[in-house]
């Protein structure tokens, strides 16, 4: 039997049965697993912070048949900075949403994950709200890249706001256009530098990209459930 080792962040859970969690987690080196602690949730010994949810943690486990089965595991951070903030909860839960449709079982893609741990480590520590929410922005515009769904005219960019103008009956403000405008030349510190470009634009714009992907992936990630709980236009 060989035993290997590597890093992860939980990005869902069920506790199951009496005392057992079903977890899935997203690997640095192994892309996304999904595995049963057994009897975690009675343990008086074992670390129950690194099987909960937003949680980075260092595993040690092996394989047997398709399965992956943890023998050993502590935690690396536990992002109380997050889990103190109920906003900062709601954008974790909210990028969580959007891997967890998009990930497939032992699929890996180091750079989605190399993003993910920089962004829950900038939200640990951060105090600006619109900051935060260009922080979804970017992670957004990182899963078109890499999902293939990218175009560099931006064309269907374009093509999402004429149509997400029609189903809203409302102009798309000028500003939401430059915010993805400067997000596809790469030139996102433009918008960062400039507070003009309003909190409400750049929550125009997080619905904006949402909707290219989800029409693009056929998935249904849904800031306005998850993150606001109303519309915005």
């Amino acid at each position: 039997m060989i035993f290997l080792r590597g890093k992860g962040i939980i990005i869902a859970k069920k506790d199951i049965e009496e005392a057992d969690r079903y977890i899935t987690i997203f690997m640095e080196d192994y892309g996304k697993v999904s595995t049963v602690i057994k009897g975690i949730r009675k343990s008086k010994k074992r670390d129950k912070t690194a099987v909960d949810i937003l949680s980075l943690t260092d595993f040690q486990f092996y394989k047997k048949n398709d399965s992956l089965i943890i023998s050993n595991f502590s935690t690396i951070k536990d992002y109380i900075g997050i889990k103190s903030d109920i906003d900062k909860i709601n954008i974790a839960f909210y990028i969580f949403s959007i891997l967890n449709q998009i990930l497939v079982e032992n699929g890996r893609n180091r750079k989605i994950y190399e993003i993910l741990e920089k962004t829950l480590d900038y939200l640990n520590s951060s105090n600006d709200e619109r900051k935060n929410y260009l922080l979804i922005l970017y992670f957004l515009y990182i899963i078109i890249k890499e999902e293939g769904i990218f175009v560099e005219d931006g064309t269907n960019i374009e093509g999402l706001q004429i149509e997400v103008q029609a189903k809203r009956k409302v102009e798309i403000d000028k500003n939401v256009k430059k915010i993805l405008k400067y997000l596809f030349e790469d030139n996102l510190k433009v918008v960062i530098n400039d507070e003009k470009y309003k909190i409400d634009y750049v929550k125009k714009a997080i619905l904006v990209l949402e909707n290219y992907i989800n029409f693009n992936l056929d998935i249904n990630i849904n800031a306005q459930k998850i993150l606001w709980g109303a519309l915005l236009w």
